[in-house]
């Protein structure tokens, strides 16, 4: 899959660097819910989960600059009850942030996964004004908000939900 500027692939073993490189920014990581990671080994572990997930490289040329992720959501509430609903998550690198490249690729990917799937669902923090505008610029409209527990960070968060 292309855009005019990004493609998207699988994740494979040799892009444990790219990968150390996106989760050691403590911004990008925590945004995504999780602290920094600071060794390869833990970089190793965490490419093993976005490869057991699926997850996509988000790729400039050959450059790794970031995932992109999709889960199944269940919703116990109408209108989504009983729905085929997923959401997703996403990170690009601090140096690739205010490109236009995050736009790109969620509007894309999202508007993928809005022909495959009834509802499509994106979260963020409360306090990253740059995701939820992102969001909101992707066509995404706002559901509600929640709130918990979030181990790697250790802390409550309350994060906005919307959907497509």
């Amino acid at each position: 899959m292309r855009t005019k500027r990004l493609s998207f692939r699988g994740f494979v073993f040799t892009d444990i660097d790219a990968v150390l490189s996106l989760v050691s920014e403590p911004s990008v990581a925590e945004a995504a819910g999780f602290k920094a990671i600071t060794t390869k080994e833990e970089a190793e572990t965490f490419l093993q989960g976005l490869m057991e997930s699926q997850a996509l490289a988000v790729c400039l040329g050959d450059d790794v600059i970031g995932y992109f992720r999709v889960y199944p959501e269940k919703m116990d509430t109408e209108p989504y009850q009983s729905k085929d609903c997923v959401g997703l998550g996403f990170a690009l690198r601090k140096d690739m942030q205010k490109k236009g490249y995050g736009t790109e690729m969620l509007s894309f990917l999202s508007d993928e996964l809005k022909k495959a799937h009834d509802y499509v669902f994106a979260d963020a923090f409360l306090d990253n004004e740059a995701s939820n505008a992102l969001i909101k610029k992707c066509g995404f409209h706002y559901l509600e908000d929640y709130s918990m527990y979030f181990d790697f960070l250790e802390k409550e968060m309350t994060c906005h939900s919307y959907v497509k």
